[in-house]
């Protein structure tokens, strides 16, 4: 179900068009009506965005590090 709802929202398809690989549209809408209703999209869109920016925060630092020249080894002779 969750997979239908990520086509729908990433395709932009109407809930009747959704393809046949899914269950039907109105069982779909169903189960995302439920989970709207009970705030679920709502904690998994907050979730994943603190993913993402957990994901760019922790990119950043690496990239920081790579580029300061402080953090270069030193070859000792």
């Amino acid at each position: 179900m969750l997979d239908a709802v990520r086509y729908l929202v990433d395709s932009g398809t109407k809930w009747r068009a959704i393809p046949a690989d899914f269950p039907p549209w109105d069982r779909v809408y169903a189960f995302f009506r439920r989970w709207r209703d009970h705030g679920l999209v709502k904690e998994f869109h907050d979730r994943l965005r603190l993913k993402v920016r957990e994901s760019s925060m922790s990119r950043n630092r690496r990239s920081a590090r790579l580029s300061n020249p402080c953090s270069r080894p030193v070859e000792v002779l």
